[in-house]
C-alpha cells in the first residue's frame, strides 16, 4: 500500500511539475538595484489640442499663429502632445508644406533645437485634417505607428518606450501606448459612438490586458450617456477598461455627466469654447465661452496603479487655462473675475490660437534599477 502510495505520489508530482529529474528551487530571482544603476524619478507631461485647422490660414498666418502656439508651449512644456485638426500634408518627414516640421522648427525646437520630434502620422482617409503625435525625444522614443480606424479621420495608435537611464545596464524599460482621436462633431452620436467602439475594439483585439496606455483627443462627446464613451470606460474588468481621471482615480467628480446641459457641475474642465462674442479674434471655430467637454484623456488601470514604472499623478489633469469660472465668457475675460490660471501671455494666446483648451495630465516615471518588469501584454 505504501508503495502504490509513494508511486502515485511520485507520477502526481511529475505532471505537475514536470518531468525534469532537477532538484525544484524556489523563484530566486533578486530584486536589488543592479551594480551602476541610478535612483531617478522623473515626469512625462501628457497634452491633447485641437489646434483649429492649424495651417489653413482661417485664423491667420502659420506665422502669427506660431508665434502664439510657442507662448503656449513654453507655459505647458508637454512632452507628449497630440494636436488633433491640422491641416492635411503629406506624412513623408522634410516633404515641403510640412506643417508638422513647422510646428517643430519655429514652435517646439525654437528653443532647445533638437528636443522634440514627431511620430509619423498616417491619412489613409483622406481626410482634409488629420492629428499628429510630438514627443520629447529627450524622454520618449517612438516605435510605430498602426493604424486603428480609417474613417473620416485617422485613428492611430502609436506605439513609444522611455528613455530610462538605466537603459544601458537593465536592457529593460517601459512601453507607452497612445491612442489619438478625432470624433465626429455634432449633436447626433451614431457615428462618433462608431468610432469609439471600434477603436476600443481594435484596442482590446491587440491586447490581452491594456499596458500603459492613454487614448486621447477631442471626442466631442456631450455626456457620459454616450455609447461611445461607454465603450472607453466600460467591460467586464479594470484590465480592458479606461478611466478619464477626473472621476477615477481622481474622484473629483461622480457619473453620469451631462456636460453640456448641466456644464457647471464642470466648469473647470470644460474645453469648448475659449471665445465669447464679441470678443472673437476670427471667424473660424466656436464661440459661446465654456459650455462643452469634448476634450479628454483617458488612461489604463496600468497607469492608474503604477504597474510598469509609470503612474498618472492624482489631481493632475486638467484644462489649460481654465479657473473654473469660464461658463459663457472668453479665457481672457475679466467677468465674473480675472482669470489667474495662467499668466496674462499665455491666455491671449490660447484665446487666439484655438478655440478649445488642451487638455494635460502628468505621469511619474520611476527608473528601472532591476531589469524587471512585468510582461508587456502581447498581441493575441
Amino acid at each position: 500500500m505504501k508503495t502504490l502510495l509513494a508511486y502515485c505520489m511520485l507520477v502526481f508530482a511529475s505532471l505537475f511539475f514536470g518531468c525534469s529529474k532537477r532538484p525544484i528551487k524556489a523563484n530566486t530571482v533578486s530584486t536589488a538595484p543592479l551594480a551602476g544603476t541610478m535612483d531617478k524619478t522623473d515626469t512625462v507631461r501628457v497634452m491633447a489640442y485641437n489646434v483649429l485647422n492649424y495651417g489653413d490660414l482661417c485664423q491667420g498666418s502659420t506665422v502669427t499663429l506660431d508665434g502664439y502656439f510657442r507662448t503656449i508651449i513654453q507655459f505647458t512644456q508637454p512632452d507628449l502632445m497630440s494636436c488633433e485638426k491640422m491641416t492635411a500634408f503629406s506624412p513623408a518627414p522634410g516633404a515641403s508644406g510640412n506643417l508638422a516640421d513647422d510646428v517643430l522648427a519655429n514652435v517646439l525646437n525654437s528653443v532647445d533645437p533638437g528636443q522634440y520630434k514627431y511620430a509619423v502620422p498616417t491619412n489613409a482617409s483622406v481626410a482634409t485634417t488629420m492629428s499628429v503625435l510630438f514627443y520629447n525625444q529627450e524622454k520618449l522614443t517612438w516605435v510605430n505607428t498602426q493604424t486603428l480606424l480609417g474613417l473620416v479621420t485617422d485613428f492611430d495608435l502609436y506605439k513609444l518606450y522611455y528613455n530610462d537611464v538605466n537603459l544601458a545596464i537593465t536592457r529593460d524599460t517601459t512601453f507607452l501606448y497612445a491612442v489619438v482621436c478625432h470624433t465626429k462633431s455634432g449633436a447626433a452620436s451614431v457615428e462618433r459612438d462608431y468610432q469609439d467602439s471600434v477603436v476600443v475594439s481594435a484596442v482590446r483585439t491587440k491586447f490581452s490586458y491594456f499596458p500603459n496606455l492613454i487614448i486621447m483627443g477631442d471626442f466631442n462627446t456631450t455626456g457620459s450617456y454616450e455609447q461611445g464613451y461607454q465603450s472607453l470606460i466600460s467591460g467586464r474588468d479594470g484590465t480592458i477598461k479606461m478611466s478619464d481621471p477626473p472621476y477615477f482615480p481622481d474622484e473629483t467628480l461622480k457619473y453620469p455627466g451631462n456636460w453640456s446641459v448641466t456644464p457647471f457641475f464642470v466648469a473647470p474642465y470644460l474645453t469648448t469654447s475659449t471665445r465669447s462674442l464679441p470678443d472673437v479674434p476670427n471667424s473660424c471655430g466656436t464661440s459661446a465661452g465654456g459650455k462643452g467637454w469634448f476634450d479628454h484623456i483617458f488612461i489604463s488601470s496600468w497607469l492608474s496603479n503604477g504597474a510598469n514604472y509609470m503612474q498618472y499623478v492624482p489631481h493632475s489633469y486638467q484644462s489649460v487655462g481654465n479657473d473654473g469660472d469660464r461658463l459663457g465668457v472668453s479665457i481672457n475675460s475679466g467677468v465674473p473675475s480675472g482669470n489667474t490660471a495662467a499668466p496674462a501671455d499665455v491666455l491671449d494666446a490660447l484665446f487666439n490660437f484655438s478655440d478649445k483648451y488642451p487638455v494635460m495630465i502628468k505621469l511619474v516615471v520611476k527608473a528601472n534599477r532591476n531589469a524587471i518588469s512585468p510582461k508587456d501584454p502581447a498581441a493575441k
